[in-house]
């Protein structure tokens, strides 16, 4: 039997933090960043799970509403509902599933977290960092040059704000690396994006990064560096090769793994 061949309820999280349809998306925003989720599931009334709405979702609308010019402020949330926004065909899983088939789940939707229902209510959260709590007690020993992602997304530290969000929008992806010299020196992530959103476009990424980066060599095994990220709270993990940048392991990539 696999490793993974577990049900998801023995490592979700629980109790389920959400928001209701008529919330404001400033207060989902603020749901999010207290809770330090990156997603919410919408809950109706009677708790029964009616969408789900996202730091991607917010991304997408602050972009949409912002200005282009350099001077106009990065992104900008508008007065609206949560329910005006939200996804309403959300990805769910039993939590008898197991970790598995959850985490293929993940990999083949591109997503880093999958509601827990159970008769429609929502029991708990599956995240990738559920997920590198599992690599770690089980202790997969892949090195980490056979999980990574190639090539990786960077941006100089010098670059406009305006430049890193359509980035990620474009690369679909939740962060980048940033580098001074060729040399890793921080992420830009959604989270500093929405952070940053009242800054002027112009605003260089370097003022605003996150410098917690945590750089591991490619022969650095998988739960080694699955008991790091969770410990630390980092999201990706920056691979080398001695000082050259070879590739980067997110949360899908540690679905990848799981799956």
């Amino acid at each position: 039997m696999s490793n993974y061949q577990v049900p998801v309820k023995l490592y979700m999280s629980a109790p389920v933090l959400s928001v209701r349809p008529d919330a404001s998306l400033e207060e989902a925003y603020d749901v999010m960043v207290e809770g330090r989720i990156s997603s919410l599931p919408v809950l109706d009334q009677e708790r029964l799970l009616v969408g789900l709405i996202s730091r991607t979702d917010l991304l997408r609308i602050g972009r949409q509403e912002s200005g282009s010019r350099p001077e106009s402020d990065l992104l900008t949330l508008p007065d609206r509902t949560v329910s005006d926004e939200m996804t309403r065909d959300v990805l769910t899983v039993s939590p008898e599933m197991t970790l598995e088939v959850a985490a293929g789940l993940m990999v083949k939707h591109r997503v880093h977290r999958v509601v827990v229902t159970e008769d429609g209510k929502a029991l708990g959260l599956l995240s990738t960092r559920d997920l590198m709590r599992a690599i770690d007690e089980k202790g997969t020993n892949l090195p980490l040059s056979e999980c990574m992602s190639s090539p990786v997304f960077t941006i100089r530290a010098e670059e406009p704000l305006g430049m890193a969000v359509e980035r990620l929008e474009k690369a679909r992806v939740s962060g980048l690396v940033v580098v001074e010299d060729e040399w890793p020196v921080g992420v830009f992530t959604q989270p500093e994006a929405l952070e940053a959103r009242y800054l002027p476009r112009a605003t260089a990424v370097g003022d605003v990064m996150s410098p917690r980066i945590l750089t591991l060599a490619s022969r650095t095994r998988l739960h080694r560096a699955a008991a790091q990220a969770a410990t630390t709270g980092v999201r990706r993990v920056v691979v080398q090769d001695g000082e050259r940048l070879v590739g980067i392991l997110s949360g899908l990539d540690f679905a990848q793994a799981v799956k």
